[in-house]
């Protein structure tokens, strides 16, 4: 029986259409909330959940919950709009909206009780509910994506983060207005005829200051960076509302994502989502006065995520909700004192404070984990997300201690000032013997070289549920033996990895956690739709604050080059597709075609230029041909990078698009090229000093018996225990962990810190045997 603990979480159009209709059709099960948890998903970053207080949970994310003055919570889902009563836990209305919800998609006015809903369906559409009915008012407030509304006044305010402005709108009719601000705007809140902004991309970055634009157009929006290419903090814009503008801008953290405002007191707590802080601004003096570092266990690392903030009635107490650690923090606002935690659902996103200051409300993204498709619960799928809201009672000293235990030891993390449980603190000896995988990063390595290969959206049972030594369902394999033989033999030759997870949902998030062991609220919502899709290194809003993992191997002055990885997709005839394959068959060198380049400064100077971006007009075996040629050249040079990596694409396929190669063939080109780059790198004068991992970036594409997210990953090396099954559990940070073990670097975050390494699929006797590539039956044409 699986434990409900952690296992834990445009020129785009053919990427997400395929993402959103796969090969199988699954699409996730609807059903009414419900407080019943038959069938928990794996939560994908190694923590435990054990959430506080009654739980109800969801179809789809749960974006925003919200009392009225009844005291009535309010739920949005990703499938309705609920009016629940609290003390019986029962539905008393709901309310079907079209089109997508944004990012905390409605508010509920303090003084009337109605609520205010902004979603998007053709455009950004508001409906009041009032009384039992839901209207629409019938005005488009601008082209795509919203973020968090509220009330003021009786009128309605809402963050347009596509149109970079603040509409201000009379449910009673009536044009809005639309103030400019600054770059995605997420969060509002009011005061005395003045609305705070707050700017998840800061202002427009200046002709003459260091920027990246947010997005392939090149009409995008260009955001100010670092040396990184990372988007510097964001901002609070101060805008008159009787003057309709700009008045003051405040800089604060990284990814200001939601604002609380203790009029009475003159302060303005903002949660910076990817800076662990939460910045507190004196509205008078418009700056920032305090900033609260959101660290709550000994070992500070990045990914906290504080999503959400809410102030207690008389103002005395900050309750942050921390996405990243799964908790709710509960600060002395006046001084932004740690009083404790507690334990949530999968990603909490959204908290709210009764009237009566004795029940908080919590809603989460992910709450329990992903379903299943198509009412089959063998057919699992990383889309079926099931949020959750619950209530808790405001705890006692006593009570907050045992959730801070609870919270600390969900974490695997050591509390502030008692230690860190884990080993991963520890000095490095550099006396200690060479291993595989070091016990610490900094200790000798039998690793010199490490090449890390990033495919495209399968899950386990798709390729891998017919090896009979694993735990598959043959029922539900896609592209098998005769499609996928190098990755066969490889599993099968090397070591089988049957409980391995993506750790998001899809590459617009997947890409994040397989180079930064992490993601930000932007993608998480998400807060790019219309901007961009960021899976392809366009969109600074999208990355970490601790950087990359090519940052991290730079900065300890490790050698890197990266093949086509999060270089910004490209545009290609499609149809040059199988004029490629047919040059390939030839023999003929294809390498003077692109000119890879990269907004991230540090990427950009280790891409291998002549390795073509993402995009599925260019064969895999073209790609792998380009890599071999430059392998050749290491091997004349005598020296290859420290870290390599590759991007092989095709198996995300083009589905059925006319013109193009087939599901199959274009998974065995897939296949092929995994196969002959490791032929190459297993014959070259590397090998025996080097590890190969490779992976998907996520799962979306079928459904899988154990979890949507389970996906089909390979540990090569010399040193893997060869014909071995692995089932411990791992996602995308064990793999960076174990790089990070092998080569020395630090963590990115406290995902790949409290990440389980691989070194159970490893030995330090090496078998130095080569591999060599088999062509698939599955034609590739």
């Amino acid at each position: 029986m699986q434990r409900f603990c952690g296992i834990v979480a445009s020129a785009l159009a053919a990427i997400c259409v395929a993402a959103a209709n796969p090969a199988s059709g699954q699409t996730p099960t609807s059903s009414p909330p419900s407080r019943y948890v038959p069938d928990p998903g794996v939560v994908t970053t190694r923590q435990a959940i054990t959430p506080a207080g009654v739980q109800t949970v969801f179809d789809g994310f749960v974006h925003r919950v919200a009392f009225d003055p009844s005291g009535d919570l309010w739920v949005m889902s990703g499938k309705a709009l609920y009016r629940l009563d609290v003390r019986s836990n029962a539905v008393k209305a709901e309310f079907k909206l079209p089109g997508d919800r944004g990012v905390r998609g409605f508010a509920v006015d303090p003084a009337t009780g109605r609520a205010a809903t902004t979603h998007v369906a053709g455009g950004v559409k508001l409906t009041i509910v009032d009384g039992g009915v839901a209207t629409p008012t019938g005005e488009t407030l601008a082209k795509n994506a919203v973020g968090s509304p509220i009330w003021a006044n009786g009128k309605v305010l809402a963050p347009l983060l596509f149109d970079n402005a603040l509409a201000v709108s009379d449910p009673a009719g009536g044009k809005p207005q639309l103030i400019r601000v600054g770059v995605a705007p997420v969060a509002v809140a009011y005061a005395a005829g003045l609305a705070y902004v707050a700017n998840w991309g800061g202002e427009a970055a200046a002709a003459n200051e260091l920027s990246a634009p947010t997005g392939l157009d090149p009409q995008a929006d260009r955001v100010r960076i670092d040396a990184r290419g990372i988007a510097r903090p964001g901002t609070i814009s101060v805008v008159d509302l009787a003057r309709g503008k700009v008045v003051a801008t405040i800089s604060v953290g990284r990814h200001p994502t939601a604002l609380a405002l203790d009029e009475r007191r003159g302060r303005l707590f903002v949660a910076n989502t990817n800076d662990d802080t939460v910045s507190v601004v004196d509205v008078k003096k418009r700056s920032v006065v305090r900033t609260i570092a959101i660290k709550p266990f000994s070992q500070k690392v990045a990914g906290v995520a504080p999503t959400s903030v809410a102030l207690s009635p008389d103002g005395s107490r900050l309750y942050v909700a921390c996405g990243g650690v799964n908790a709710l923090a509960v600060y002395v606002a006046a001084s932004g004192k740690l009083e404790g935690l507690i334990p949530t659902g999968w990603y909490p996103a959204s908290v709210a404070v009764n009237a009566a200051g004795d029940h908080i409300a919590v809603g989460t993204l992910l709450g329990i984990g992903s379903g299943y498709a198509d009412k089959d619960p063998t057919h699992r799928y990383v889309h079926a997300n099931r949020g959750t809201a619950h209530v808790i009672p405001v705890p006692d000293a006593a009570q907050l201690a045992s959730y801070t235990s609870a919270v600390v030891e969900n974490n695997r993390m050591g509390e502030t000032g008692k230690g860190f449980a884990g080993t991963a603190s520890s000095a490095a000896n550099p006396r200690a013997a060479a291993k595989a995988v070091p016990r610490r990063a900094g200790e000798p390595s039998l690793i010199e070289h490490v090449v890390y290969i990033v495919k495209e959206n399968r899950t386990y049972d798709q390729v891998f549920g017919d090896l009979a030594k694993g735990n598959g369902d043959p029922s539900l394999v896609m592209f098998g033996e005769d499609v996928t033989p190098n990755q066969h033999r490889l599993a099968q030759d090397f070591v089988l990895l049957d409980n391995f997870y993506t750790s998001g949902g899809n590459s617009a998030d997947g890409h994040q956690w397989v180079t930064q062991a992490n993601e930000v609220s932007y993608t998480l919502w998400p807060g790019y739709q219309g901007r961009s899709y960021p899976f392809d290194g366009s969109d600074p809003l999208a990355y970490s604050a601790r950087g990359f993992i090519w940052d991290a191997a730079l900065a300890r002055n490790k050698t890197v080059a990266v093949f086509g990885e999060y270089a910004p997709l490209i545009s290609w005839d499609q149809k040059g597709r199988v004029e490629l394959l047919r040059k390939w068959k030839a023999g003929e060198q294809i390498a003077n075609d692109w000119e890879t380049r990269s907004p991230i400064p540090p990427l950009d100077r280790v891409l291998y230029r002549k390795f073509p971006a993402y995009t599925m007009a260019i064969p895999d075996v073209v790609r792998a041909r380009i890599f071999l040629n430059a392998l050749k050249g290491y091997e004349t040079a005598g020296a290859m990078p420290h870290l390599t990596i590759i991007q092989l694409p095709s198996n995300h396929t083009s589905g059925t698009t006319p013109g193009m190669t087939t599901p199959k063939a274009m998974v065995a080109d897939n296949d092929l090229a995994v196969g002959q780059i490791v032929e190459g790198l297993s014959k070259s004068k590397f090998w025996s000093k080097m590890a190969i991992f490779i992976v998907e970036d996520d799962s979306q594409n079928g459904v899988d018996h154990v979890d949507g997210h389970r996906t089909v990953a390979l540990a090569i090396s010399p040193y893997v225990r060869r014909g071995s099954v692995d089932s411990t559990f791992y996602a995308h940070p064990s793999i960076l962990k174990t790089i990070e073990l092998q080569l020395g670097l630090p963590t990115l975050s406290l995902f790949d810190l409290i990440a389980t390494d691989m070194r159970a699929s490893f030995t330090d006797t090496p078998t130095l045997a080569p591999y060599t590539a088999i062509t698939p039956k599955q034609d590739l044409l």
